[in-house]
């Protein structure tokens, strides 16, 4: 959630130093304010004084190495993620600490698929479904124009998956995501039975998750998907931290998917 006033610290400070606000750091988006963050030329000056302000806090995390993503003047995900590292830097000089595999510690554990247990835990397919908002923009993997900011995912297993997608976006950074093509988003809830079979899928519950679908078929295992190469541990290490399950490192086949099942 948007802080006005601490944002408007973050850009006083960062103005100072620049020589361009002479003002007292106080957190005010005041006239003095405004006139300084006029010296930055991507801000139009027909925004509304809001707009500036987040469009100055966008910029000025592109300027600190955060990819805070398009300079719109709109505060979502992606800006709140590369404003709270660049604050960071802006206050002590040096890179915030990023995740680590060996500071995880696994709290969570599913049910196993298609047991009792799993069917009083999450319920009939298709119940309990919530959105959950991404903190970086997701492609559509079969429309890769078609961007998506959220999507419906079990409301049991929401805050787990939204946790690891933060943790990802702060250990690679969106243009990393981008190159390994984490934002391709290939579906989450989806009742059906699993290809080739009786059993429904796990994404009738909406407990599964594919991503990049293209490159990590069903059938292919680590010789040909890309999620099995090395550039992929840490993305597969904070999923099972949460418990998550994935297929491709459990059976060598499905690489694309993870869920919140035992198998």
């Amino acid at each position: 959630m948007m802080n006005i006033r601490e944002l408007t610290i973050f850009i006083q400070t960062w103005l100072k130093a620049k020589g361009w606000y002479r003002g007292k750091i106080d957190g005010d988006f005041g006239p003095k304010t405004r006139e300084a963050v006029s010296n930055l030329d991507q801000i139009p000056d027909d925004w509304s004084d809001r707009r500036k302000l987040v469009g100055a806090v966008q910029v000025i995390s592109h300027e600190l190495g955060e990819d805070a993503g398009k300079i719109d003047g709109y505060y979502g995900p992606t800006t709140d993620v590369a404003y709270q590292r660049a604050r960071l830097k802006n206050q002590t000089g040096e890179e915030p600490p990023l995740w680590r595999p060996e500071d995880i510690v696994q709290t969570l554990k599913w049910p196993k698929a298609y047991t009792t247990e799993f069917d009083a835990f999450y319920g009939p397919r298709g119940s309990s479904l919530e959105r959950l908002t991404s903190p970086y923009p997701l492609r559509i993997a079969w429309n890769p124009n078609q961007i998506i900011q959220s999507f419906s995912i079990h409301s049991k297993v929401k805050d787990s998956a939204e946790k690891v997608l933060k943790e990802a976006l702060k250990h690679y950074g969106l243009e990393k995501i981008k190159e390994l093509r984490l934002d391709y988003f290939g579906g989450c809830f989806n009742e059906r039975r699993i290809r080739g079979g009786t059993k429904w899928s796990m994404h009738s519950w909406a407990v599964a998750i594919d991503f990049d679908p293209s490159n990590n078929q069903l059938r292919w295992g680590r010789d040909k998907a890309t999620f099995a190469k090395p550039e992929y541990e840490a993305w597969w290490k904070m999923w099972e931290a949460e418990g998550w399950t994935s297929l491709g490192r459990q059976r060598n086949f499905d690489w694309m998917h993870v869920q919140a099942a035992d198998i």
